[in-house]
């Protein structure tokens, strides 16, 4: 597989993983309006109701918030449109306002062109944005607390489900002195690398992927070895990234962290195209699936390790040609509706895995990705090598295959009767190879969550 093609393969971390791992908190999407001190929610949606999520951290609050709300004034200048979501947002606020108990103040500015209230947006991070007249109009807000602040650049109603969501998350982020901990899992060198070289008296590192770095921006991210016994207290979010050939003590110690209410992030794949290692010509090349068997078989999940999904809706077009098997995904394919995946509008998804099952008693599935109609599940060795029969030997289907889910609820153990496994050596993994010079790869091909 040529440079260019990994290249394309390895887009997908940017779309999914970014989004999820910065999701600090899960809050529902809801909509507010009425201003009152009661308020009666009558709709179906409870569309007027601030989310359980929302108010379980406005009862943390021990210190005062200050939310700066710059919105311009002059209807003459602003559009319509923005006017009335302004007032959907300032409402909201007002919600806030009134469910923290006065522990958070709002301010409201109105950044007129040369002002001391434009000069404030600038410097708290909101910006203006320009209509099709030429005026600047202002649509953002800062919230702070002592010396930490956030900023919402530009409020659009584009992400009006999702406003609550965004506002609260800056709320948790200012509240918060220290990054909060995402624990990291993988055999891939997704953290960076030392290269030893006999050649040089000093060692040569390889810097984290791409995805990585950015993580690292807003969490403290810590590695935690395949072969660890324990996963630290701290860590309350663990990524879990191409877990090839795991122990039955991995997937013990990831039962139990599942168990004490840690949020699990596990990416498996049937094929991983960063997991190729040279092979002497005619040798079949060794399996590069992974999967964590144990915990999807009692949390009610199936993932075949030999099968990827072909999507001939959804066929990328790449150097070599269209490979139906390498999956160029829009927003038919993207669950817009959940927080997790709104943002994400185009991922590419190579030699794609699936789920099926049912979930186990007291866990609900939430779809977050899935394939079009008219998609099949093909052999992953044929797909990798040759993709370009796939499109002749693709059975006919009306299956929608789910690529990426998210379960919720409560657990119950893989392991009844405890680990009793003794302790393993560790999976196979591509330690044997990090010692060798290689190109920077910065993410991984495809990536199914749950």
């Amino acid at each position: 597989m040529d440079s260019t093609k990994k290249k394309r393969l390895e887009t997908l971390l940017y779309s999914t993983i970014g989004i999820a791992a910065m999701a600090l908190v899960l809050v529902a999407v809801n909509l507010i309006a009425s201003p009152v001190r009661q308020r009666i929610d009558l709709t179906a949606e409870k569309a007027y109701t601030l989310s359980p999520g929302t108010r379980a951290i406005l009862a943390k609050l021990d210190t005062p918030v200050q939310i700066r709300f710059y919105c311009t004034k002059n209807t003459a200048t602003m559009p319509v449109f923005l006017a009335t979501y302004a007032q959907r947002v300032e409402d909201l606020l007002g919600e806030y306002r009134q469910a923290s108990k006065g522990r958070i103040e709002i301010q409201r500015l109105n950044p007129e062109p040369d002002s001391d209230a434009e000069d404030s947006a600038r410097l708290d991070g909101v910006d203006g944005q320009q209509t099709r007249t030429g005026e600047r109009v202002y649509l953002g807000l800062s919230v702070g607390m002592l010396d930490q602040k956030q900023a919402i650049p530009f409020l659009t109603p584009d992400r009006e489900r999702l406003l609550e969501y965004d506002i609260s998350r800056a709320i948790a982020r200012v509240m918060t002195a220290e990054k909060p901990v995402l624990g990291v899992m993988s055999p891939l060198p997704v953290m960076g690398q030392s290269n030893p070289n006999p050649m040089v008296q000093q060692q040569q590192r390889t810097q984290p992927w791409a995805f990585m770095s950015e993580l690292m921006r807003d969490f403290n991210v810590k590695q935690v070895e395949v072969t660890a016994d324990k996963i630290p207290d701290d860590i309350k979010v663990l990524l879990v990234i191409h877990p090839k050939g795991a122990s039955d003590s991995m997937q013990y110690l990831l039962d139990q962290f599942v168990l004490r209410g840690g949020k699990l992030i596990a990416f498996v794949d049937p094929v991983c195209a960063l997991d190729r290692p040279p092979t002497a010509p005619g040798q079949m090349p060794p399996s590069s699936s992974s999967s964590l068997d144990k915990l999807f078989k009692a949390w009610g999940l199936g993932f075949d390790t030999g099968k990827v999904v072909a999507d001939m809706e959804h066929v990328a077009q790449l150097q070599q040609g269209p490979n139906p098997a390498v999956l160029a995904l829009n927003e038919t394919a993207i669950n817009k509706e959940d927080v997790v995946t709104a943002n994400a509008d185009n991922l590419l998804m190579a030699f794609a895995g699936t789920f099926s099952g049912t979930p186990a008693d007291g866990l609900t599935r939430t779809i977050l990705i899935k394939t079009s109609k008219h998609s099949g599940l093909v052999d992953g060795m044929t797909a990798s090598y040759a993709g370009g029969q796939i499109a002749n030997e693709l059975p006919p289907s009306s299956v929608e295959y789910p690529l990426a889910v998210r379960l919720t609820g409560k657990f119950k153990t893989a392991f009844p009767d405890g680990n009793r496994s003794r302790l393993l050596p560790p999976p196979p993994s591509l330690s044997r190879r990090r010692n060798r010079p290689r190109r920077s790869r910065n993410r991984l091909s495809q990536a199914r969550w749950c």
